[in-house]
């Protein structure tokens, strides 16, 4: 009853409206001046403001966004503290900018204005008279501009310059009254639309564009014209040639000149002549604009689907992106192209996409034109150009408040992305390439698919782990780890799987529908949901209200009966599900959506068919997918690639690593789960030992549940592994406790049971006891990060012996990381442990000073355990691994390492030193059994996953400091911290 009285009022409610919509007009006329010296902007600005509403203003809120970069106190500088950003926060006064020199008249009347009382980047201009509705007024001011370092959007690198956000401009002024808002870097924006007039006066051999056409712009289009045509000559350059011209261009300011300065026959590489462009827009609502020197130009041309218009394309990128960037005019123009089929045709007169160094993301959008700043591969810079282009539609053209509803422009435009790469690469079958090498020669993920990689494992992640938020939320009340895994991924996926269920041609004239009705205003959700309602005849309750306005769950499985099939929602939201019927040969046979379907129901399969799948086509965002067929044939896959839920999928990997002991030991691993969006993990690893003609390896798995008795998530596991000189099986529990969404405090719960083996002629007898040992773990972690400058960890935990062992042992560990500056860090590590009973303790789990030896054989890179001496990467010798008091030297007497079995201490330091390659440390040890204090100091050297440590100074050797380079040579440790494969 309730439903059926909202469906009668609702049309009502919509119609009245539509009868009160408004939206103010401005139309703005600047003049701007660039000083690339001083990386400033001297500006005037006049704005006639158009009161459309109903009612009359005694205010304006205006927009004074350079000012966010002013210092650390702004919005923007302390939303990018809280979300882990110390870039801004390390700033100085000369890379910071502002918006000065205001005085703002009205009608020629100097009017009083203030800040608002929170942000510096938002003030309220008092009128002097009420603005009467359908009354206009004009407001002018001069301005000037401190351009920042690129921070975020607006600023500058050196001579490359991204004008954005940087004019005074009027909030919204919408039904809901004003909406002032000062610039955030996560949220963007909401802004009236109107008309520009923008002269713009920079030296003369700036390559520039902006929002808008040229006019009288004819020698600065020749100039731009004839740089195409070199941009062009360079393109169809290849191999070695190609690359041999563009590091000329890096590395020769002159060459650069040369090839594509206006003037040709002069000296210098720029001119020091000014020139004024002017651009004029109407129909937007910002106004960007993007200038750099070196920039190699493309151009291009898309003829919309009538022919009866041209687009003109631009692409501007910095040689040392030359080859990445070489089809990027074929991008702008699919997405030109593939927007207008979906939608409706792109209004304006050209579409441009810039190399940039814009660091909120990897792109940003403007009217007519994109920064581009990521690229890792091909696919990926199509992907954000793509998608910036399309924002041209998504936020340009249907100018939703971002920074409320960031679905209706991230999310929308994100789905419209799916269907363009669906439409453009129909053969690839959703393949995104990131590496080319890796998955089309050797097929490592080549089945890497664009929803998936992109949109569906970043929300099962987050949803799963109970740290997923509505789609409807505002952009400032996202977790930062869900602002692109939500408002982007999921919601892409949502409305792709409308559109599967309503089908292409319904969701095409609902798209087409909204953008017509909305184009040039400021569409809210109820908009879009009152269209999508009146174009189709049934509830869709179920999108609305649960895969957009809630965290709600889809989760349906199948299971088989003879020829029944049982369909289950174990999930909370119910859907229409699609299930499709295959024969034996693997050919379908029938497909059907089942709806309403809250609990479970039987259903009969086709005489033909033996299977039967959910969403074979991987559209629905159920976020446990191995659940959806009746068959699941296995099927391998060399290393990794996207997993196909209705098979069983095995991956395996060639295996080499070895020992001392075993040598190299060729095999593989096998393994199955173990990535993103599987709760459990099998692994394999047979290996063959040529040294003892035997077969050796190990058997893993483990099976992981989510919000479970106070967890957020909890593992079970369990190995065994047979080396030879090691039989080990173990169990194991972890647990994770957090609040959802947040990322800190965290609370680690880990426990153990050990069985092993050892064999005494494989292995160093000072610091392995041979025998049949079990034994018993217990560790606790406390994680907490306060702010981006300072984070620390607690851990305690016992480690108690039986079989030949019988003892227990104790640590306590505390980790505290600090940022002083933005090169300046610390790490101070406090280890103390010992021995609450210690009848019978092993070799293996006493206290070496000088690091761990691995006492659980958990870590597949400890090369050597053996005790020859002529052997390099020794144990507690040249191989360091971190564990107990971790002194970083040689900590060896007597020719064995020191050890304790009483009660063991330690404080490690840890120091970065601005503008040095390499860490300083410092280590202060001893034990209550020790008749001394032990002492190191050094440098390490970070070589990816490989840290050397190089003593200079030891206090327990006869020569504490180095004499000569044998003495380093001879304390030099290695530490390898490769990722430990737990297959």
């Amino acid at each position: 009853m309730h439903r059926t009285i909202i469906s009668i009022l609702m049309p009502l409610l919509l119609l009245a409206n539509t009868d009160n919509y408004f939206q103010q007009e401005v139309k703005y006329s600047i003049d701007v001046e660039l000083d690339d010296s001083t990386h400033t902007l001297t500006a005037f600005e006049s704005i006639v403001y158009q009161n459309n509403s109903p009612d009359t203003l005694d205010v304006l809120w205006f927009h004074l966004w350079p000012n966010a970069y002013k210092n650390t106190e702004t919005a923007f500088a302390k939303q990018a503290f809280k979300n882990g950003s110390t870039w801004f926060y390390f700033s100085n006064d000369e890379t910071r900018g502002y918006i000065d020199s205001l005085n703002f008249t009205i009608d020629g009347v100097s009017v009083d204005w203030t800040f608002h009382d929170e942000w510096i980047d938002v003030a309220k201009i008092i009128l002097p008279k009420p603005l009467l509705p359908e009354e206009s007024i004009t407001i002018e001011t001069p301005f000037f501009v401190k351009l920042p370092n690129v921070y975020s959007r607006l600023g500058h690198s050196g001579k490359h310059y991204e004008i954005t956000q940087w004019f005074p401009k009027p909030a919204v002024y919408d039904k809901d009254g004003w909406h002032p808002m000062p610039y955030l870097n996560m949220g963007e924006f909401y802004s009236e639309f109107g008309t520009f007039d923008v002269k713009i006066t920079l030296p003369q051999d700036y390559r520039i564009m902006a929002t808008g056409d040229l006019i009288n712009g004819e020698t600065e289009y020749a100039w731009l014209d004839s740089l195409a045509e070199e941009g062009e000559k360079l393109s169809k350059l290849s191999g070695k040639t190609f690359k041999n011209k563009i590091k000329e261009l890096e590395s020769d300011p002159s060459s650069k000149f040369k090839l594509f300065n206006r003037n040709k026959s002069e000296k210098t590489p720029f001119s020091s002549e000014m020139k004024t462009l002017h651009f004029h827009q109407e129909n937007v609502h910002d106004f960007a604009w993007f200038a750099d020197p070196n920039w190699i130009v493309r151009k291009g041309e898309l003829y919309l689907a009538d022919s009866t218009k041209s687009v003109t394309l631009w692409s501007m990128y910095l040689p040392k992106n030359a080859e990445l960037w070489n089809k990027s005019i074929e991008y702008i123009h699919d997405a030109g192209y593939w927007y207008s089929q979906f939608y409706g045709d792109y209004p304006y007169n050209h579409i441009t996409a810039v190399d940039g160094d814009m660091s909120a993301g990897g792109g940003m959008e403007y009217p007519n034109i994109t920064v581009i700043s990521s690229g890792m591969s091909v696919d990926l810079l199509e992907f954000v150009i793509m998608h910036e282009v399309g924002h041209n539609w998504f936020y340009g053209i249907l100018g939703n408040d971002e920074r409320v509803d960031p679905w209706m422009d991230e999310g929308l435009n994100e789905y419209a992305n799916i269907k363009y790469w669906e439409k453009k690469y129909p053969e690839r079958n959703g393949q995104v390439v990131i590496s080319d090498f890796a998955q089309n020669k050797i097929g490592i993920g080549k089945n890497l698919d664009f929803r998936w990689a992109l949109a569906y494992m970043g929300y099962v992640n987050r949803s799963t782990a109970g740290d997923d938020q509505p789609i409807t939320l505002e952009s400032e009340q996202y977790h930062q780890g869900n602002y692109g895994s939500i408002i982007y991924g999921k919601s892409s996926i949502v409305f792709r799987f409308l559109e599967h269920y309503l089908g292409e041609e319904k969701m095409d004239t609902i798209m087409q529908e909204f953008y017509e009705t909305w184009k040039f205003k400021h569409p809210e959700p109820y908009d879009f949901q009152h269209i999508v309602e009146s174009n189709v005849e049934e509830d869709l309750s179920w999108f609305f209200d649960d895969l957009l306005n809630s965290t709600n769950i889809i989760d349906y499985s199948l299971k088989q009966k003879g020829k029944q099939i049982i369909l289950t929602n174990e999930g909370s939201i119910t859907c229409p599900v699609e299930i499709v019927f295959f024969n034996k040969f693997g050919k379908e046979v029938k497909r059907e959506w089942y709806k309403n379907i809250k609990e479970k129901t039987t259903v009969t399969m086709p005489s033909e068919a033996v299977k039967a799948i959910i969403d074979p086509d991987n559209i629905m965002p159920d976020i446990r997918r191995v659940n959806h067929s009746t068959k699941r044939p296995i099927n391998f896959h060399f290393v990794f690639d996207q997993p196909d839920y209705h098979k069983k999928e095995w991956y395996w990997v060639p295996w080499l690593i070895g020992n001392r002991y075993n040598g190299i030991t060729p095999g593989f691993v096998l393994y199955s789960g173990f990535i993103p969006t599987y709760d459990y993990g099998i692994g394999l690893n047979p290996m063959w030992d040529f040294k003892h003609q035997k077969l050796i390896g190990s058997l893993s798995s483990k099976k992981t549940w989510y919000q479970k008795f106070g967890f957020r998530s909890m593992t079970l596991s369990g190995k065994f592994s047979e080396y030879g000189y090691y039989t080990g099986k173990n169990v194991s529990f972890s647990g994770t406790i957090k609040k959802p969404i947040v990322s800190t405090p965290t609370f680690m719960l880990n426990a153990s049971v050990f069985n092993q083996q050892l064999t005494g002629d494989a292995l160093n007898p000072d610091y392995y006891t041979s025998g049949d040992f079990t034994t018993i773990i217990l560790d606790a972690t406390y994680i907490y990060k306060p702010n981006p400058l300072l984070n620390y960890e607690i851990s305690v935990g016992t480690f108690s012996g039986a079989g030949d062992s019988d003892f227990t042992k104790f640590y306590f560990k505390t980790i505290v990381n600090s940022r002083w500056t933005k090169a300046i860090k610390s790490q101070i590590r406090l280890w103390m442990g010992g021995f609450i009973y210690e009848k019978d303790i092993p070799n293996q789990y006493l206290t070496y000073l000088g690091g761990g030896v691995d006492p659980h054989f958990e870590d597949i890179l400890v090369l050597d355990r053996s005790a020859d001496a002529t052997s390099y990467l020794n144990i507690l010798d040249e191989q360091y691994v971190e564990d107990g008091p971790s002194m970083k030297g040689r900590v060896i007497e007597n020719g064995v390492a020191v050890s304790s079995d009483k009660l063991s201490w330690a404080v490690n330091l840890n120091q970065s030193i601005p503008k040095i390659p390499f860490n300083f440390f410092a280590d202060f040890a001893g034990a209550s059994d020790l008749s001394k204090k032990y002492l190191d100091a050094g440098v390490k050297f970070g070589m990816g996953n490989v840290n050397l440590y190089i003593p200079l100074f030891q206090n327990w050797d006869g020569n504490q400091t180095p004499s000569d380079f044998g003495w380093i040579k001879d304390r030099l440790r290695v530490e390898i911290t490769l990722p430990n494969i737990k297959f």
